[in-house]
């Protein structure tokens, strides 16, 4: 597959392997593809709690909110996707 960049993109893929981070055009991009991945599975994760936390409102499964122990529980969370507070 080959595909036609425009020049700001190939400009930033050049930055990238330049910093040395990268060899090549190709690990950009699949870093990249990566990263899009598990932003888009963490967003699906997140829309499943949410539907999640909406059926038990509806059908009154709440209790008191505890904002310090949510505070923990979402870093907690953040921290085994590997995503610092």
């Amino acid at each position: 597959m080959s595909i036609d960049l425009p020049p700001d993109l190939e400009k930033r893929i050049r930055a990238q392997i330049l910093s040395g981070d990268f060899q090549s055009e190709q690990d950009v991009v699949r870093e990249a593809l990566n990263t899009l991945e598990k932003r888009q599975q963490g967003l699906g994760e997140l829309r499943q709690m949410i539907d999640e936390a909406e059926e038990d409102i509806a059908a009154r499964r709440v209790g008191p909110f505890d904002t310090a122990a949510t505070k923990q529980a979402v870093r907690e969370r953040l921290r085994e996707h590997g995503v610092s507070d």
